[in-house]
């Protein structure tokens, strides 16, 4: 049978839609906990120590790191309502811009290090 039908001068094409896995509106789900909260900034300390980054922390309790190339800053700044609480920024070359991104207080620590931790092992380009 052919999926498409005419009409006098209409022509009427039916189309069925795939098959797509997984669960169906309304069914059973997977329960997943989502990451929430900002967690405890302490745990990237260990990561920064693993992959050799250098740190200080300044007189307003702020961190301020820089990877073993100097290549990547993280700033984290809990205290400092004109900032971001936490600062990863890549630094450019003379033909191609360097990028940062920026997440508040209620990002989870463990967002930072994931992004941290890609950064450190992908491949250059």
């Amino acid at each position: 049978m052919s999926p498409h039908k005419q009409e006098g001068n209409h022509v009427t094409v039916a189309i069925t839609a795939p098959t797509v896995p997984g669960p169906k509106p309304g069914g059973p789900f997977e329960h997943r906990t989502w990451l929430v909260g900002p967690g405890s900034p302490y745990l990237i300390s260990d990561v920064l120590a693993t992959r050799g980054w250098s740190w200080v922390i300044d007189p307003r309790g702020s961190l301020h790191a820089a990877s073993p190339d100097t290549g990547v800053y993280l700033g984290y700044a809990p205290d400092d309502p004109n900032a971001d609480t936490w600062t990863i920024a890549v630094t450019g070359t003379a033909h191609d811009p360097g990028w940062k991104a920026t997440f508040d207080r209620e990002a989870p620590v463990e967002l930072v290090i994931d992004l941290i931790t890609a950064l450190y092992d992908r491949p250059t380009r």
